[in-house]
């Protein structure tokens, strides 16, 4: 095994371009007072031959100081392979990054400017960056903690979280679970497959589409502001205060309404729509709920939430640590342990929903363990072992005795499937009636 690092330094200046472009390895950057910036590079590899491999094959840079243009570009020659590999790029608060990265993460710490993030297989972080973003991952997730600006984020096969932020979002994906909580501003967001979990939401206009997977909102208490919500397949479920005056005007063509909402409702049927109108005060917060294969639930309040305990997760998981090669070990423990914490001793209000999530982001812990290195043997063997540990965890959870709240969700699921078979044909419509009927009994 050999080891080369190697510290760049630049005479930057603020507002300084930062260009990345790599195969197989993963970029931290960082902003700093400084007004210079600097490469940190170190490499531990493995060479084919007597060759000397200098560090200069694999970084490439170049400085343009009259446009205060940075360009870093890695490549690794054929007869090299590199076992592992830390990049951390620390630049001026005041910068803007562009990055093109194929297999392989980007992160993205305290900066103000403009972030072009792009990654065909790895996942893309920032971190208290003020200015619009452009994110974009084919197979990767997206996560996003306290940022202000405009924001396009999409993602193929991947989630995408994002926890306090403020401006214009746009989001679209199309496998994975999309979770935004305490953000505000404007909201777009298309999504295929996948739940939506929208928590404390300060947004004064919304529009989410979803076409298979719930949506779950949550108001704050707001004056006025627009919001659309539209399902295919799947329950649309709303947490309005008492305190909003709202304007609702749902519609329904094959699932039920449950309204915990106070004050009367008008209800009437429209061609094959069920619509469901109400009205409290003003009704400047206009909401538009659309569904067609899922119940719609309005209440007020989130209703409780129980236990659910994931402690039996650490044993698995500490089985799995002694499978893996001893080098990696130390490395494999400390993303280990992330993931642990984010299952053991959480709230589930809403079992299918959260554990779906849950092992979304546990999945994630695993690939960033996995994108730390770069040899095919230990992907392969922790790649196996992860998949074993996944398979482990679901078991265990569909063991566990669900509560009526969740025997209903399985009810209504199963609603569903019945009526799709109905829809296609199937099954006739008395047949779906008797079907209904016995699984209510």
């Amino acid at each position: 095994m050999i080891k080369i690092e190697k510290k760049y330094e630049f005479e930057t200046k603020s507002n300084l371009k930062a260009e990345f472009y790599s195969k197989n390895l993963s970029l931290e950057v960082i902003g700093w007072e400084n007004e210079t910036s600097e490469l940190e590079v170190k490499f531990e590899l493995e060479k084919a031959g007597n060759k000397e491999i200098k560090i200069e094959k694999i970084v490439e840079t170049d400085f343009n100081s009259k446009d205060n243009k940075l360009k870093i570009k890695i490549a690794v020659p054929k007869e090299v392979e590199i076992k592992h590999a830390e990049l951390i790029l620390k630049v001026p608060t005041l910068t803007e990054i562009n990055s093109e990265i194929k297999n392989g993460a980007i992160s993205v710490l305290n900066l103000f400017g403009e972030q072009n993030l792009n990654t065909e297989n790895g996942a893309i972080k920032l971190d208290h960056v003020n200015g619009n973003l452009f994110c974009k991952s084919e197979n990767g997730a997206i996560k996003i903690i306290e940022c202000n600006g405009d924001a396009d984020i999409f993602t193929h096969n991947g989630a995408i979280k994002m926890i306090k932020c403020d401006g214009n979002l746009k989001l679209k994906s199309q496998n994975g679970v999309i979770k935004l909580v305490d953000s505000k501003g404007i909201l777009k967001l298309e999504h295929k497959n996948g739940m939506i979990r929208i928590l404390d939401a300060g947004f004064e206009q919304v529009e989410i589409i979803n076409e298979n997977g719930g949506i779950y909102y949550e108001f704050n208490p707001i004056e006025k502001g627009n919001f659309r919500f539209e399902n295919n397949n799947g329950k649309i479920h709303l947490v309005i205060p008492e305190e909003i005056p709202y304007k609702i005007e749902a519609r329904n063509r094959m699932g039920k309404f449950h309204v915990g909402l106070q004050g009367n409702y008008e209800r009437h049927q429209e061609g094959n729509e069920q619509i469901l109108k109400m009205i409290k005060g003003s009704g400047n917060v206009k909401i538009s709920a659309k569904n067609r294969m899922g119940s719609i639930l309005l209440v007020n309040s989130k209703g409780k939430t129980k236990s659910f305990n994931f402690s039996f997760v650490g044993d698995i998981f500490d089985k799995t640590l002694d499978k893996i090669p001893e080098e990696y070990r130390e490395q494999a423990r400390k993303g280990f342990n992330k993931a642990k914490a984010k299952l053991i001793k959480i709230n589930v209000p809403d079992i299918n929903s959260i554990v779906s999530e849950v092992i979304t982001d546990v999945q994630q812990e695993f690939q960033n363990v996995q994108d730390t290195f770069s040899t095919d043997e230990f992907k392969e063997k922790a790649g196996e072992e992860i998949a074993k540990v996944i398979d482990k965890v679901k078991e265990k959870v569909q063991k566990k005795e669900l509560s009526e709240q969740e025997k209903e969700m399985v009810n209504e699921r199963s609603r569903l499937k019945i009526l799709q078979m109905l829809q296609d044909g199937k099954i006739t419509a008395d047949e779906a009636e008797r079907l209904i009927k016995a699984m209510e009994k």
